[in-house]
């Protein structure tokens, strides 16, 4: 079972309010209840760290988005405060900035628990920056399940090959896109294109995520690659723990 918390708020920078305001939005659901209680820490252990930082494990799920909250808001009076002071009162100036949260659960049977963390931040300039972070874990001992145990000894090449496959199929898949022959024909860093261990598990693919930057200019926004549990059979290790979503069957 999980808990869902938020938390909004707006800080003036001073009394003009055209001078600037920090703008937060968090909204976190959590895992709050599970028969093992060692596997529930160790999960929400790494959420909170991923979400807030280690020195955030010691408070309590209603009262973490408001301290952070505060932790934000005085990060933003020291950084700002200063330059306010030094500029003329009658300059053209502004210190808007904006930090959004979002952390959500996504597969959550009795098997894998799977969770994403949003996130945009803004601190001026021409625009903001928004991440999406991915996590799993294996509900029989709490550890996040990584590439590695889902598959086999030098899977990286030839996962590689078929991300680029997909971008490409996805693309085409899109009426309103231009149809592709080859990645080399759009703005993507072709070589940049690899496993990078943010991914989420669904009941019938393995999702990986790439984020502005990662593998392509700003414009061209986050990259998601669906890749169904077929495409993938041969590269996974055998047994594995998503093997009751591949072939259907009940895992005890």
């Amino acid at each position: 079972m999980t808990t869902e918390n938020s938390h909004s708020e707006t800080y003036y920078l001073a009394t003009d309010t055209s001078k600037g305001s920090l703008h937060l939005n968090l909204l976190v659901e959590l895992p709050v209840c599970y028969h093992n209680e060692l596997i529930l820490d160790s999960i929400r252990n790494t959420l909170i760290t991923n979400l807030f930082g280690s020195d955030y494990l010691q408070f309590g799920n209603d009262s973490i988005l408001k301290i952070f909250a505060a932790s934000l808001i005085n990060e933003y009076k020291i950084t700002n405060e200063p330059l306010l002071e030094q500029l003329d009162s009658t300059a053209f100036y502004s210190f808007f900035n904006e930090h959004n949260l979002e952390g959500f659960s996504l597969l959550n049977d009795q098997n894998i628990y799977s969770y994403g963390i949003n996130r945009y931040v803004f601190m001026g300039g021409a625009h903001g920056l928004t991440t999406l972070n991915y996590f799993n874990f294996d509900l029989k001992n709490g550890k996040q399940i990584k590439e590695s145990d889902l598959f086999k000894v030098g899977f990286e090449e030839t996962l590689t090959s078929l991300l680029k496959t997909r971008i490409v199929e996805q693309s085409n898949e899109d009426p309103n896109v231009e149809t592709i022959i080859s990645l080399d024909d759009t703005d993507y860093w072709v070589d940049a294109i690899k496993p990078n261990s943010n991914f989420y598990i669904t009941d019938e693919s393995i999702n990986y995520v790439f984020n502005p930057y990662e593998i392509a200019p700003y414009y061209m926004g986050i990259t998601e690659v669906v890749i169904p549990f077929d495409r993938l059979k041969d590269m996974l290790n055998k047994p594995s723990v998503i093997d009751y979503l591949i072939y259907k069957e009940t895992v005890e």
